[in-house]
């Protein structure tokens, strides 16, 4: 019994130790805890603030819209009022990076904070408080003549390393996609000392038109002509008589011979040779299709290629050529070669036809030289490809026309042929002349292009406006299913296509104030235009929730009645959009869907999609449904 007594007492002292121990233990981790999610938010938007101010930006006025949909101040949000001012500081970042890019010759940088400095003061227009912390001069950064002036220095950059065509290039494709810039006449009166060589509009247009009367190219001296005030566009006469522009625009045209070897058919060893169609935009480059010359810039080809041209006025000769330039989405690579023709078949600043038009095609259909085909413009606006849109034509096409330019009657190029439809007589399609000159100026760029986008997945609606099907973005999804898309940069949203087209002019990575309509209340947010995943949905697929990707590829807001994380089980079908996968399968707004599997077969890019539903178009019979939906969207922006 004593000696139990005295182990208990010799006890005492180790239980007082541990419990001080565990009190001091307990303290330190107290002053080691996580900070508050308003904390931790804070110092990330600070950081990004000195090193990234757009995203920083990007990120605040996801914090601000959110309070005035709440219906509170903006100072109310999350982080509380320092939220202003890191919008403050952050727009002093980019004023900083500004003159920094212009001090060192990177206009690139340079003209995309001045487009993402037009997008932010806009913006800040909208509040008092925003518009009070940005400073002196920052406006003046976005200005549109500070644009056009950076705009001049890119075409002049292009013009000494390029030529001629890559920096008239970048002129046609920047101000057709934003013709306010061309009202513009004088230099801009802040900043101006920090440009080098800003100059007045007039002067650079005429130094232009010389340009171009200097290499021939009569409808870009007229059109440059026009911008300096010198002459009307509309004035200028047709290229001569028929016979005459077509017999230049067969010299400007070649053969384009793939030789990728042999290949077994039928248990023979026979030739595998890809023909199409290419003609010269400059001394020495030619414009063709991008399937033409796939086996030439796919990685995954692991075969032989071997690319050549035959010259119209010598079909025999074989001259090497290579690929400079491509652009999957739009078909189109650009080559070079020491081959230089006599004749050089310009690309007009923009698109000059309509539907009814008579047009004709020069080409090498089955390999058929210097061949002429007519017809008429059937459509300028047909959505097959998933960057811009095509004009059908009645044209007839065969294998190797695939690259031929198409004449109107005058002569005037205003597109080039890639596709037709083999099981159906005259459905051909060619792309416009405006989609060439968007992407032309990144064929120089040696690589392929890359079609930057905001991240939302659109669908045609049935009013006047697209509606959202998906918001992809990763951080903040903040359109939903069903939103109207009124606007992108105060541009009224009319279709796909013409988005698509103003976005090609905004530079990689600035930002967009995007604005929708939901239940009759503004949405809008200032987005990156930094979503590379092109028209494919299988980046987003491992990035996103996959509920999202479901409302996307099926056209319809989903309202999960289950607690779960996972794709699957039961949905109610909250809104449909018209003429899209759910629509077609007759599902209807308050139906019911049970989604069995959703499964992504990346070899095929397609969704297999399994569910059944209850409609009530169906009188509530269920029905179960498998589709398999294309994992690539064309209404991506």
């Amino acid at each position: 019994m004593k000696r139990e007594k005295r182990f208990i007492i010799s006890l005492i002292p180790v239980l007082v130790l541990a419990f001080l121990f565990q009190s001091c233990l307990t303290a330190d981790e107290a002053s080691i805890a996580p900070p508050e999610p308003s904390e931790a938010m804070a110092g990330n938007i600070e950081q990004l603030a000195a090193n990234d101010p757009e995203a920083s930006i990007a990120m605040l006025s996801d914090l601000f819209e959110k309070q005035r949909e709440k219906g509170e101040p903006l100072e109310n949000s999350i982080i509380g009022g320092k939220a202003v001012e890191l919008f403050g500081k952050s727009a002093s970042t980019m004023l900083g990076l500004f003159r920094k890019a212009l001090q060192e010759g990177d206009i690139v940088t340079a003209k995309r904070l001045s487009f993402s400095a037009h997008t932010i003061s806009r913006y800040a227009s909208l509040y008092e408080s925003l518009k009070n912390v940005l400073p002196a001069d920052f406006s003046a950064m976005g200005e549109p003549a500070v644009r056009l002036q950076l705009i001049f220095l890119e075409a002049e950059a292009k013009f000494k390393k390029n030529g001629y065509v890559a920096g008239k290039a970048v002129l046609a494709a920047a101000l057709s996609a934003e013709p306010s810039l061309l009202s513009i006449r004088d230099v801009p009166s802040a900043i101006s000392k920090e440009i080098d060589s800003a100059q007045e509009p007039a002067l650079f247009f005429l130094s232009w038109a010389e340009r171009a009367k200097a290499n021939n190219d009569i409808e870009a001296a007229a059109w440059f002509g026009a911008m300096a005030g010198q002459i009307k566009f509309e004035a200028v006469s047709p290229q001569g008589e028929k016979e005459d522009w077509i017999a230049s625009a067969v010299s400007g045209v070649v053969t384009v011979y793939v030789d990728r070897g042999f290949k077994i058919q039928g248990g023979y060893s026979v030739p595998d040779r890809v023909l199409g169609t290419g003609f010269q935009i400059a001394p020495g480059l030619y414009l063709t299709n991008h399937h033409v010359v796939q086996s030439e810039v796919d990685p995954s080809y692991k075969g032989y290629s071997r690319l050549s041209i035959r010259p119209s006025d010598n079909p025999q000769a074989r001259v090497p050529a290579k690929v400079i330039g491509w652009d999957e989405e739009m078909d189109l690579a650009l080559l070079q070669s020491e081959e230089k023709l006599q004749s050089v078949i310009y690309i007009p600043s923009s698109m000059k036809f309509q539907a009814g038009d008579r047009v004709f095609a020069v080409g090498s259909p089955i390999g058929l030289e210097n061949s002429v085909t007519a017809g008429v413009v059937s459509s300028l606006s047909r959505k097959i490809i998933s960057y811009g849109e095509a004009a059908q034509i009645d044209v007839p096409v065969n294998q190797g026309n695939s690259g031929s330019p198409l004449f109107l009657a005058n002569g005037l190029l205003v597109g080039m042929v890639f596709a037709g439809l083999p099981s159906f007589q005259n459905i051909n399609f060619a792309l416009p002349v405006q989609w060439i000159v968007s992407s032309l100026p990144a064929l120089f760029s040696g690589t392929s292009v890359v079609h930057p986008r905001l991240g939302i997945v659109l669908g045609k609606g049935s009013g006047q406006n697209p509606v959202v099907l998906s918001d992809l973005d990763k951080v903040s999804r903040a359109f939903r299913a069903g939103d109207v898309l009124k606007e992108i940069n105060g541009v009224p949203a009319k279709d796909i296509a013409s988005i698509q087209l103003q976005l090609a002019a905004v530079p990689p990575d600035a930002l967009c104030m995007v604005e929708a309509q939901r239940d009759f209340q503004p949405v809008r947010r200032l987005r990156r235009i930094q979503n590379t995943g092109g028209a494919s949905l299988i980046p987003a697929w491992d990035t996103i929730k996959r509920t999202y990707i479901l409302e996307g590829i099926l056209g319809a807001r989903l309202e999960q009645l289950e607690d779960s994380s996972k794709v699957g089980g039961l949905y109610s079908v909250s809104w449909v959009c018209p003429a899209e996968a759910a629509d077609e399968t007759g599902i209807a707004e308050n139906d019911t869907i049970n989604i069995h599997k959703i499964q992504l077969d990346r070899k095929n890019k397609v969704f297999i999609l399994e569910f059944s539903a209850k409609s009530r178009l169906s009188g509530y019979f269920e029905r179960t449904i498998r589709l398999e939906l294309p994992a690539e969207s064309a209404a991506i922006i």
